[in-house]
């Protein structure tokens, strides 16, 4: 089994049946969700984060990777926000 992080953002349960009674929702009903999720392929951990959310339907297709977003962004060399702790940086040469 893998770990994969599943993150998206997912109208909750009473989201969606204010959307079923009037066609359209507050944004207040709208949740992120990020987990990780222990499972065999990538759609096996999306079935699993879908029952995570309890009645909530997904907004749009979640992203389901190996990595974190903050894993990705660091291996790309991105910027680093003030007081949040730095990533091992490389010896310069030269």
């Amino acid at each position: 089994m893998k770990a994969f992080w599943v993150e998206g953002l997912y109208l909750n349960k009473r989201g969606v049946n204010k959307a079923k009674k009037t066609g359209t929702y507050q944004q207040s009903y709208v949740e992120p969700f990020a987990e990780v999720v222990w499972a065999n392929t990538r759609e096996e951990a999306l079935r699993y984060a879908t029952e995570k959310l309890e009645g909530g339907e997904w907004l749009e297709e979640p992203k389901v990777t190996v990595k974190t977003e903050e894993q990705r962004m660091r291996s790309l060399g991105a910027p680093e926000l003030p007081l949040f702790p730095r990533g091992k940086q490389k010896a310069k040469k030269g």
